[in-house]
């Protein structure tokens, strides 16, 4: 190398052009962890197989200053199903299960009220099963099933999809009777040994009977956890029960999470057959799709078909979007946050979507549709005032102004708001909300007979 291509690069900085020079991907992230009090993060975008963005930011530990890196292993809480799931299609895929097999198939005793309950009922959260909080002096799968048999289904299986953690209860104790081993020992062998993520696995952790130790295993370069108080920061500690590691509990590094979503753009893993089965939701009894697969999500974003999974309720967030094989993987150690940083993400490299400019339909109360869009503003910005709401949206003001700014503080300005859908009284309207260029929202509001707000909801689209 000469000496003007040293000079060259000196000039622009050595670090940069050795570990890839700040991007947009950088400064939003940087700035959302300004914005929302993450202390440490790391992200990986994987395009077609390869990572072609791999980078963390801050701190993992604050009290020992340690800096967050791409081997910093940040607890993924629910983010572990996903990998649950892949464990579990791998079985389908060898013949030792099928998804509408019934569970009790493999389980004694079986309650005559689960006899039609599908291992894919349990993996997508659809099989009736009452979730409840987690009990740290359950001692093992085999009691948390017996201590399952005895409650009452929440509703028939089928009838909708109710998120919890005994569905993944009974699917643990499947899978490792299926599999012959215990399900850590089952996800090492046959996911993080072929893929060489050599920095993934449980902390074991536990609190003794009295409540008052909590013990763990070595975790290497583990991330500290915090919550954001009001002013300051508290470390927080996720403890998963061993009967409940199959919904949460794994921690991970970004560059294991992104060798986990590039083997699932080929037939590394899984073959393309069993992919789709995984990503595709039930049908519910009242013949409308679940919002679960197995072991993941499911729905659209910028008009594209989207799968993944979040944790914490933020501490991981993945997308995948299997037409453009793009994935992204955000990780942080704030669990105080919505799980939205992996779409800002993913908008850098997503086009826009094809809806963007799509006229809405005729507005026959324009003057309502004004107001709201003058009121939008101050929601995201944590400032609306009682004065506009009434019902369940008075009641929730106050949440609604802590945590809209967290989960939306970052979009850009309000471009312009379009009516979707209206109701014959005009009183229930859909609107999507165009930010910026290309970002939109849609709101759902409901008004009472005096135009105040009486319900709403906001979600990406």
């Amino acid at each position: 190398m000469n000496l003007r291509r040293w000079g060259l690069l000196l000039l622009l900085g050595w670090t940069q052009l050795a570990w890839g020079a700040p991007d947009k991907v950088d400064a939003f992230l940087r700035t959302e962890m300004a914005r929302n009090h993450i202390p440490g993060a790391a992200v990986a975008v994987v395009r077609d197989g390869k990572v072609i963005k791999l980078a963390a930011y801050g701190t993992a530990n604050l009290e020992w200053n340690a800096s967050a890196s791409t081997r910093t292993a940040f607890q993924i809480a629910s983010g572990t199903k996903m990998f649950t799931a892949v464990l579990l299609m791998d079985f389908v895929g060898q013949g030792k299960l099928k998804l509408d097999d019934r569970v009790c198939q493999f389980i004694a005793d079986c309650p005559p009220a689960w006899k039609d309950i599908t291992v894919r009922q349990l993996a997508s959260h659809t099989s009736g099963m009452k979730p409840g909080p987690v009990n740290s002096d359950v001692s093992s799968v085999a009691v948390a099933v017996e201590a399952a048999k005895k409650v009452p289904l929440a509703s028939a299986p089928g009838e909708k999809a109710a998120y919890g953690s005994d569905d993944f209860v009974l699917l643990t104790h499947i899978l490792e009777k299926v599999g012959g081993a215990s399900y850590p020992q089952l996800l090492s062998d046959r996911i993080f040994m072929p893929l060489g993520m050599t920095n993934s696995g449980f902390d074991q952790a536990t609190l003794t009977e009295e409540d008052i130790v909590l013990t763990s295993d070595v975790v290497p370069e583990r991330s500290a956890t915090y919550q954001w108080r009001a002013d300051h920061q508290q470390q927080y500690w996720f403890v998963y029960p061993q009967y409940t590691l199959a919904a949460g509990g794994l921690f991970s590094t970004v560059t294991d999470m992104s060798k986990f979503a590039a083997a699932l753009m080929s037939d590394k893993l899984l073959k393309s057959e069993l992919r789709t089965a995984m990503w595709t939701p039930p049908t519910l009894n009242s013949g409308k799709p679940s919002s679960f697969a197995v072991g993941w999500t499911v729905g659209s974003y910028r008009g594209r078909a989207e799968v993944g999974h979040s944790g914490g309720p933020a501490l991981s967030d993945t997308v995948y979007y299997p037409d453009d094989k793009l994935a992204v993987v955000v990780l942080t150690n704030q669990r105080k946050l919505v799980p939205n940083l992996a779409h800002g993400v993913a908008n850098f490299y997503l086009p826009p979507p094809t809806f963007l400019n799509a006229p809405g339909i005729t507005d026959a109360t324009p003057e309502r549709t004004q107001a709201l869009k003058q009121l939008l503003p101050t929601l995201i910005e944590g400032k609306a005032e009682a004065r506009h709401f009434s019902g369940s949206a008075k009641d929730a003001l106050s949440d609604l102004n802590e945590w809209l700014p967290i989960q939306l503080g970052g979009m850009p300005r309000l471009s312009r708001l379009v009516l979707l859908e209206d109701s014959a009284d005009h009183l229930s309207r859909t609107y999507r909300a165009v930010y910026g260029k290309d970002m939109t929202l849609r709101w759902k509001i409901t008004f009472d007979s005096m135009g105040l707000i009486a319900d709403l909801d906001v979600a990406d689209e």
